[in-house]
Formats: C-alpha cells, structure tokens, sequence
C-alpha cells in the first residue's frame, strides 16, 4: 500500500489531488499535511472525509517544524511526500518576502531533509510557471526554459526547484 504526505492538502490544489488519488486509487492511504493559513481551509476536504474518510488522516503542522513533519512521517508509515505547501500570489510575496523564503525555501528544505532521514523516500515538488517570467505569444513553458522569475513569490519557487535538484543528485 501507498502511504502519501500530502502537504498543504487542505488548499484549493492539494485538496483537488487528494480527492483524485483517493478516487482512483483505492489502496493509497493519505496524510494531509496543513497549517491551515489563508490557503488551506478544512472544509475543502470534507466530501474527501466523508467519501474515503478510513484512508484520508489529518495533521495540522508547518513544513518549518521538521520535529513535527518528522513525527508525522514515522506515525503514518509514509514513503511518498508530495508538497504543495507554500505562501502564494505575487502581490502577497511583495508585501512580506520573508514568510514566502521561510515557507517556500526553507520548508521545502525541512521535507527534503526528512524525507533523506526516512530512508530516501520518494518525494515530489510541486511549483508554478511564475518561474519562467513572462510568457511571449503563444510559448508554453518547458522544464528545461530557462527561469526568470519576477516576484518574490517565483524566486522562492525557482529557489525549490534548485533545491529539489540538487538533492535528487545527490
């Protein structure tokens, strides 16, 4: 059986994924990982609790605490993080950089960390298309474009994305 970390599984995207993995598969255990902050709200996941609520568990936790994501990883068995946990929208990122470094970077820092510590668990990043920039005509970005974000908000995502490389090296 799978056993997901989801963090910030109570927002509007996490809460979207955990509802599908939970549908389509019906062997995966889920741990929603939230602070609940202006993002995260547990009323997303109520029809998700009352439809699969033997497999969906709740922990309410910050990606900065690593003794409390530690904890969760070891109390629910889990071998898969997937992170959606982060500070969003640009203008929020304008107004106070820092809480978008600390959740974003250091946050991200903290599951990376833990997931080594577990055992190398499988872990997967979730981030925006902020990090390439402005978007000309028609293009869509590609992993490999290069980044040129424009907001504090995208440099925090570009920053992970270094960061998830260069752990993925290592």
């Amino acid at each position: 059986m799978n056993h997901l970390l989801v963090t910030g599984g109570a927002g509007f995207i996490g809460c979207n994924f955990v509802r599908y993995m939970l549908d389509k598969y019906p062997d995966y255990q889920v741990t929603v990982f939230d602070k609940l902050t202006y993002a995260g709200r547990l009323e997303n996941l109520q029809d998700v609790r009352t439809k699969h609520g033997d497999r969906l568990t709740f922990v309410q936790g910050d990606i900065c605490d690593a003794a409390a994501v530690d904890a969760a990883l070891a109390a629910h068995g889990i071998d898969t993080i997937v992170n959606f946990a982060a500070e969003t929208h640009v203008d929020r990122s304008i107004m106070d950089p820092d809480a978008f470094i600390r959740t974003d970077v250091y946050g991200t820092y903290v599951l990376l960390e833990a997931a080594r510590k577990g055992g190398n668990l499988r872990y997967h990043q979730i981030s925006t298309d902020e990090v390439y920039g402005h978007i000309h005509g028609d293009h869509r970005s590609l992993e490999n474009d290069n980044m040129a974000p424009r907001s504090p908000y995208a440099a925090s995502k570009a920053a992970v994305i270094g960061l998830t490389t260069s752990a993925a090296k290592e």
